[in-house]
């Protein structure tokens, strides 16, 4: 599993449930032109502003003229509009989800889709472990998925399938070429959410960490505070404000959960807040790689001089290669590099990269072969050596039930 996944907002909308219809009334402050300055009542464009209708040619003339107006002043002014919120319309509907089909939908997402949505050979097994069920649950609810469009699948062995996560391509796509967004989801965040017993509380706190999500855009945002009537919204109409508290108060886990009148506010803990950690992650990797790569360099001086092997390196130099003539190179990386490496480690693993590496050192770095992709060769190789690894599982499983 990932360490870090992309699910997208409009998938995880739909198979929460849409909300329904409303209008919202926002304010916002502007600066307009204040025409009861002595300069402006002297002049005739304010006259013609205050005489004339806003769709006249003459208004739209002296309007120009006076945006352009030194004289002119400005103040500040309140207005209102009409928001008119329709899920519908902006994410398209899906039928609602129940809870084991939205738990697997949100561990699919965590199993190595390739850049099309493609999951080959994920073990339904361990898919069924991961959701504390049967495997009869797991291929229910695959069909249920199947049938309502969220997936495509088929079975490649009998106990692995092959996934196509439907709408994957959307979710990188920007906003007018119908791209909706994606939340940022930890591995650690998710073992909580699947954890959840209790529907509406499942609904309920997705809901929440996207509305969290959707105000970080704006700026650190970590509670967010929800009347009953605007959490029912989303909810199926059975769910009366008793059973929306009794749903939250008791999981409070992923929030901090309080309740004043009829407010209930939402605030995440810091180890869920998963954009956050996602980028001290990718810092931490990023030093882990560097310290590794000094480190491993500094071994080659060692070798180089000495013509002993440390055990640690075994798994980049072998006994066979101390040779008297040969010369151990270093480790090159450049800044991006180690970028690159740190994206795949969040995405695999730390070790997954460094094992990678180990066979590129022997293959290219030894050979003098040269690079020109080190991010696109170690995610090769990585990939490479999962499907290896998922082949010879398949290959065991299929074995145990012969």
């Amino acid at each position: 599993m990932e360490l870090f996944a992309n699910i997208g907002k409009a998938v995880l909308i739909q198979s929460l449930g849409l909300q329904k219809n409303y209008t919202e009334v926002a304010s916002d402050t502007i600066n307009v032109i204040d025409y009861d300055t002595p300069a402006c009542r002297e002049c005739k464009c304010c006259a013609i502003i205050k005489s004339f209708e806003p769709d006249s040619q003459a208004y739209i003339s002296a309007s120009e003229i006076c945006e352009n107006c030194p004289k002119k002043t400005l103040t500040q002014q309140t207005v209102y509009k009409k928001i008119y919120h329709n899920e519908k319309n902006r994410y398209g509907y899906k039928p609602r989800l129940k809870s084991n089909a939205i738990k697997l939908l949100l561990l699919l997402h965590f199993y190595h889709p390739d850049k099309f949505g493609i999951i080959c050979d994920a073990n339904t097994e361990k898919l069924a472990s991961e959701l504390n069920c049967d495997i009869k649950t797991v291929y229910n609810n695959f069909d249920v998925l199947d049938n309502y469009g969220y997936i495509t699948y088929s079975r490649t062995g009998t106990r692995t399938v092959n996934i196509c996560l439907n709408d994957y391509e959307k979710y990188y796509l920007p906003a007018n070429k119908g791209g909706r967004g994606f939340i940022v989801m930890s591995k650690e965040l998710l073992l909580r959410i699947l954890q959840l017993e209790n529907l509406m509380t499942l609904r309920i706190h997705l809901r929440e960490l996207l509305e969290i999500d959707n105000l970080n855009a704006k700026g650190p945002f970590t509670a967010i505070s929800k009347t009953y009537k605007e959490i029912k919204l989303s909810l199926p109409d059975y769910c009366k404000p008793c059973l929306i508290r009794s749903a939250v108060e008791n999981s409070k886990d992923i929030f901090n959960i309080s309740f004043k009148d009829n407010i209930v506010r939402f605030e995440i803990h810091e180890r869920f807040n998963c954009r956050r950690q996602k980028e001290e992650c990718f810092n931490q990797y990023i030093t882990a790689f560097n310290e590794f790569i000094s480190n491993f360099n500094e071994t080659v001086i060692a070798v180089n001089s000495t013509n002993i092997l440390p055990e640690a390196c075994s798994d980049f130099f072998s006994d066979k290669d101390l040779q008297p003539d040969i010369i151990f190179k270093f480790i090159k990386i450049r800044d991006y590099e180690y970028e690159d490496m740190a994206q795949l480690a969040m995405q695999y693993s730390f070790n997954s990269v460094i094992d990678a590496l180990c066979q590129i050192y022997r293959s290219y770095i030894l050979k003098e072969r040269d690079i020109s992709n080190l991010g696109g060769l170690l995610r090769t190789i990585i990939t490479s050596n999962q499907n290896q690894l998922t082949q010879t599982s398949v290959n065991s499983t299929n074995s145990s039930a012969a």
